[in-house]
């Protein structure tokens, strides 16, 4: 379920700081997930008592196999700040990142099989029902906003994300962040309609006529899915942004390299003391 679950473990173990750790977040994740799942779809008490049980070994192997290679990536972008940035580091920790990502929406599906055959026709119906508004709601927000909204909101999350691990920016930093706000392609509607597609096919599926376990195991590898477009601009985009990060990274000053250093080793003791 390709959208609607893969958006957790790698984001709550690489990336989310505040107040709580890492350690917090990720040991409490499986009692948060199934509130999660529980916002698509409503499970019975022996369904919730049977996703428990399922989400024992999906961690064991997430923390066995997964947690070590985030500890990796960190460590490679802290090998890469203690030079000068260039392209090919941030382009190869950028691959490591998004074959973690993959390799996670490959477990989550698998994962969630057992689950899915245990649920009723009305239960799949309600999951569909559920994906297509949200997918209606989320698309009434993005395509509602003209090219210089479209723009604003990229600028304060760039400069939201920059800010959280090297602290405030500096003028010349920000009308980098600017500047490559302004030139980012608009990838949106595009993604609306990949996601449309997707719905469609994961409805076809869970029909669950013979041989839908395969199909399903396939669906986050079906590239026919997205559009050739929006794979050009969101190309662009990724390496329109690859080229900021060099430039902010190249630029900053002691203080924000103090701490970028401390955030990055923060993460990944808290990471190895997961593993541990």
């Amino acid at each position: 379920m390709k959208n609607t679950l893969k958006k957790a473990a790698l984001i709550l173990v690489l990336f989310l700081g505040g107040c709580s750790s890492i350690t917090f977040i990720y040991n409490q994740f499986d009692n948060l997930f199934p509130w999660y799942l529980g916002s698509y779809v409503d499970l019975d008490r022996d369904q919730k008592q049977y996703l428990d049980v399922l989400l024992v070994p999906f961690f064991q192997w997430h923390r066995e196999a997964e947690l070590p290679k985030y500890a990796q990536i960190i460590g490679d972008l802290e090998l890469a700040i203690d030079n000068e940035v260039d392209i090919e580091s941030i382009s190869l920790i950028t691959r490591n990142v998004e074959q973690s990502w993959f390799r996670l929406e490959d477990q989550m599906i698998i994962w969630v099989i057992p689950l899915v055959k245990e649920l009723s026709d009305e239960q799949i119906n309600k999951f569909i029902q559920v994906l297509k508004t949200k997918t209606i709601q989320r698309e009434n927000k993005l395509l509602a906003r003209n090219d210089q909204m479209y723009q604003s909101d990229n600028f304060k999350s760039l400069r939201k994300n920059l800010k959280r691990f090297m602290g405030p920016l500096t003028k010349d930093q920000l009308d980098l962040v600017k500047i490559a706000s302004q030139e980012m392609r608009r990838v949106d509607g595009e993604s609306i309609q990949s996601r449309q597609k997707f719905i469609e096919k994961l409805r076809i599926i869970l029909q669950r006529e013979q041989g839908w376990e395969e199909k399903l195991k396939d669906i986050t590898h079906s590239d026919p899915i997205v559009a050739e477009n929006y794979q050009l601009r969101y190309s662009f985009n990724t390496d329109l942004i690859h080229h900021l990060l060099v430039a902010i990274l190249n630029s900053r000053n002691d203080k924000q390299d103090q701490k970028l250093r401390t955030q990055l080793s923060r993460y990944k003791g808290d990471i190895n003391s997961l593993i541990r």
